[in-house]
């Protein structure tokens, strides 16, 4: 947070208005203390979207959106929490602490945004020009995209001249060429004082991040070029697999459509959009990232996401790479990934702009609409050339499958395919179940294995309902009074929490200790504290509103912890004694599955004792000991792979 302390956020935030702010993007009516109107992140038509200026947060109970006064300009304006500080800080007069480096790089990367605007401008007005843009224009005319599209990409063309853009800028924007240089729009010539443009004779596609700024350019050659296409070097404000083509443009249609497609090239985007698929975003020419593969989930709510890369062995592999990258962060998301084999064995834009039985917009459709999960393609892939009739091929593609399989995380899911295929193949379900468990035993080069991740049905309901409920509550307790406070934090001490984003707010809690006036005044601080974390700052929203719920039931404070901590100690049993069950289906000997089978009746004996309802603080705090005591050294406390 450069620039940033806790004493200019809460400043920020005393001095800026939520209410004020949310006006200028939403329409709202005062509605007793609250205000409300339609939500700006989601399509609805009853007003759902709630602005609280007492409290200073904004909650969303269609949608689930909540925050304060950055989360919500955060949200609408696409901005970084840094940015969205500054914003707010120069709009009410807030000087920004911060040392001379700081205002020295801020100013740097500032200019360079600027010189790239100006870039942009110049190419695209070359593209315009009846002459000098006649060989791009003739070329974007013979692809088949229209004039909107092209305004929309904000299209250029670099002139067939070395020192173009150079000009322009050191006489235009009175840049030194060696700025240039750092910002890679023009090159030093070798032993030479002398500098020229990266790109000529290129058809220029801007490239945007999230928030709409020019960051990087692609050129594509209109020449002999060797090089098809190039791009433009890393700098201070752009860094390679970081962003993701088309972004800024898709990222309202894929949460309207609830889907993303990934694609390679900047023309299978382009043609996508024009074609009227606006969820699609391209990975930039290179394999998917883990910061791309968050970027593209973070928008869509059921995390579905449609790869569709060339059908050559080169789109392949970046497939496979994509998938590596994407089920790295699938555990606990519930990533839907889904392999989008474009008719024809063609690219998407080769695909949309044809016709026929394999072509058009039509095909492309319906390829999405059939678009198999990823684990049945790599299935289908892994057999494709085995002649199935054969009791040798059989044989051939059950060791094929084994690794794919082996690569289900899900038990149940891992199960139900190994029955499927042993079924289609031929073979006994037994003995393919042996395989896969005797790869994953290899994979694991004698690790202890993780726990299967809980299905998305667990996911929605159970862990919903029942766990994330139980530590939102002891989470909002807190929260009730300075009074309540401090038994509260004292009962709580040694308390874990499964859910990361709760443990991040309990230890905040912790950092804040006594030192705050009242209720209110912890919440304030709370929110101070958790300020760039936008999942915690959402999920603070939830807990302040509860406190109103919790005061309304008016239970003794102690059953509400008990129950809280008792109800938390239920679903670890649970989810230990599944833990054990997975690990003595790949246990190595009759001893160790002996071992686990004991534990695991220990565990239900405690479940048992746990059953009544009303519990002491010290009878949950013996139970507890007793858990830790069966598991040993296995019973480390293991986080929810889930998201609130």
């Amino acid at each position: 947070m450069k620039g940033v302390t806790s004493e200019v956020i809460a400043e920020v935030r005393g001095r800026a208005s939520l209410l004020e702010v949310v006006s200028e993007h939403v329409v709202l009516k005062r509605a007793g203390k609250e205000h409300r109107g339609l939500c700006p992140f989601h399509s609805e038509k009853t007003p759902s979207f709630h602005v609280n200026p007492e409290k200073g947060i904004f909650k969303c109970f269609g949608c689930g959106e909540g925050g304060d006064v950055f989360t919500f300009l955060q949200k609408v304006k696409g901005l970084d929490f840094l940015d969205t500080v500054r914003d707010l800080a120069h709009r009410y007069g807030i000087a920004l602490i911060e040392s001379p480096e700081e205002k020295q790089e801020y100013n740097r990367r500032t200019a360079i945004l600027m010189l790239y605007q100006q870039a942009a401008e110049y190419y695209a007005r070359l593209l315009k020009d009846p002459r000098e843009g006649m060989p791009a224009r003739d070329y974007l005319h013979a692809r088949g995209l229209d004039e909107e599209t092209i305004e929309k990409f904000k299209l250029g063309y670099a002139p067939n001249v070395w020192d173009g853009l150079l000009r322009y800028l050191t006489a235009g924007a009175r840049v030194a060429p060696a700025t240039l240089e750092e910002a890679g729009l023009v090159r030093r010539r070798p032993d030479s004082s002398s500098y020229y443009d990266l790109f000529r004779h290129r058809l220029i596609i801007p490239i945007f991040d999230e928030q709409g700024r020019v960051i990087a350019f692609g050129g594509r050659t209109l020449g002999d070029d060797q090089v098809k296409y190039l791009n433009s070097p890393e700098s201070p404000i752009y860094t390679k697999g970081q962003h993701l083509f088309a972004l800024h443009l898709a990222r309202d249609a894929i949460k309207q459509l609830d889907q993303v497609i990934v694609v390679e090239g900047y023309f299978d985007a382009i043609t996508a959009h024009q074609y009227g698929f606006p969820q699609t975003v391209a990975t930039l020419g290179t394999a998917l990232t883990e910061r791309q593969a968050k970027l593209l989930v973070r928008h869509t709510e059921s995390k579905r996401v449609y790869l569709a890369f060339d059908s050559d062995t080169a789109g392949e592999r970046a497939l496979e790479r994509g998938v590596e990258t994407l089920n790295q962060i699938a555990e606990g998301v519930g990533i839907e990934l889904r392999a989008l084999r474009v008719p024809g064995g063609k690219d998407p834009d080769e695909c949309l702009r044809g016709s026929g039985e394999h072509g058009g917009k039509e095909a492309f459709a319906a390829a999405i609409e059939g678009a198999p999960l990823l684990v049945d393609y790599q299935l289908e892939l892994a057999v494709e050339k085995v002649d199935l009739k054969t009791h040798v091929g059989r044989i051939e593609a059950a060791r094929l499958i084994v690794p794919v399989l082996s690569q289900i995380k899900n038990a149940v899911a891992r199960g139900e395919y190994i029955r499927q295929w042993a079924l289609r193949l031929g073979v006994r379900e037994e003995e393919l179940l042996s395989e896969v468990r005797q790869h994953m035993r290899r994979e694991r080069m004698g690790l202890p294995p993780r726990p299967p991740s809980p299905s998305p049905a667990g996911r929605a309901g159970g862990v919903k309902s029942g766990l994330i409920e139980a530590e939102r509550n002891l989470l909002a307790l807190y929260l009730m009074s300075r009074d309540d406070h401090k038994q509260v934090a004292e009962a709580l001490a040694e308390q874990s929490f499964f859910e990361p984003v709760h443990q991040r707010i309990k230890q905040e809690l912790d950092g804040i200790g006594s030192g705050f006036d009242t209720a209110e005044d912890l919440q304030w601080k709370l929110m101070d504290r958790l300020a760039p974390d936008g999942e915690a700052k959402k999920v603070l929203v939830d807990l302040i509103l509860k406190v109103e719920e919790l005061r309304k039931q008016k239970a003794p404070l102690e059953v509400m912890l008990n129950e809280g901590r008792a109800r938390i100690l239920r679903e670890r049993l649970a989810r230990e004694k599944s833990r054990l069950r997975s690990l003595m289906g790949l246990a190595g000997s009759e001893n160790e599955q002996n071992s686990l089978g004991s534990k695991i009746i220990q565990l239900t004996q405690v479940e048992t004792m746990l059953l009544p309802a009303a519990k002491t603080e010290d009878e949950i705090t013996v139970l507890k000991r007793k858990v830790d005591e069966i598991l040993g050294d296995s019973g480390q406390l293991q986080p929810l792979e889930t998201t609130a």
